[in-house]
């Protein structure tokens, strides 16, 4: 029986690019059922930087897109937080350490009441920058993180995460906030995170999210077994054609792992579906 695909993490933007409708009617016919939908960065909408307003308008975007999915027949979920990007936007514009935490702490809680009233699945993408940020900062977004994961603990929130790329020591960092934080690491998703650590995410008890768009990435996490979930981390931006890859490319790249018989049936099920399941709980029908 053939297993239909799941993207765990995907963007999509009418105003740069396809728009939801588009995104979900392209991954459905490509043998895709269901993806998350999560946030974009506030002024990749035309959003600014700091203003609550907008960080509204992101998430309930971020809702609509989900919606839209919905309506074209698959199972979506939408994942709405405040990206760490924009941690360092606001440093940069003179905003003081105490100031961007309150804020962002603001923009946890807005992000636990939409899951708590049921318009969101989860929280993210929240996190550290990936490129190279002072001490300060990581500080910052350390706290950032502490209290997303008690507030993701409080309503039962899944969570995606943002990070470095920096092998065990990235993984060991978020398995002690989460424990420090006394959230199910299970509903902790590693975005993004390297192929090659996927097992040591699992082995931890985290969620590994692997994307399918980088080289040999998948191959390697596949070494420790499936184990994980796949992403697109698909940008929805026509201005950066080939950045990542889009939904339907990834439906049809898992397709093409199991003609080739690198991949089982078996483990397509465990992928698209146990492992998602595993994450979501009864948030999401898959």
């Amino acid at each position: 029986m053939a297993v239909g695909v799941f993207d765990n993490h995907a963007h999509a933007n009418e105003y740069t690019g396809f728009g939801a409708g588009e995104v979900a009617r392209r991954f459905r016919a490509a043998g895709g059922v269901g993806l998350v939908f999560v946030s974009l960065l506030s002024w990749s909408i035309g959003g600014v930087p700091g203003d609550r307003g907008w960080v509204v308008r992101l998430y309930d975007h971020t809702v609509r897109n989900a919606e839209v999915a919905r309506g074209v027949g698959l199972v979506s979920g939408a994942v709405v937080g405040v990206h760490p990007a924009e941690c360092v936007r606001l440093l940069e514009a003179g905003w003081g350490a105490g100031e961007v935490e309150e804020f962002m702490r603001w923009a946890v809680d807005l992000a636990a009441r939409y899951v708590e009233e049921g318009r969101a699945v989860g929280m993210g993408e929240f996190g550290r920058p990936h490129w190279p940020v002072g001490e300060g900062v990581v500080d910052l977004c350390n706290r950032v993180l502490l209290y997303v994961f008690e507030r993701a603990r409080d309503v039962g929130a899944v969570v995606h995460l943002h990070l470095e790329r920096r092998g065990r020591e990235t993984v060991d960092s978020i398995a002690a906030l989460v424990a420090r934080a006394g959230v199910d690491p299970a509903r902790v998703v590693m975005h993004h995170v390297e192929g090659a650590l996927a097992g040591y995410a699992y082995a931890r008890g985290l969620s590994p999210s692997v994307p399918l768009g980088r080289r040999g990435e998948f191959e390697d996490a596949l070494k420790s077994g499936p184990v994980f979930v796949v992403e697109s981390d698909y940008i929805d931006d026509k201005s950066r054609p080939g950045a990542v890859i889009p939904p339907w490319t990834l439906a049809s790249k898992l397709k093409q792992y199991v003609a080739r018989g690198v991949l089982t049936e078996e483990d397509m099920y465990k992928i698209c579906v146990e492992n998602v399941r595993r994450i979501y709980g009864d948030r999401l029908n898959i």
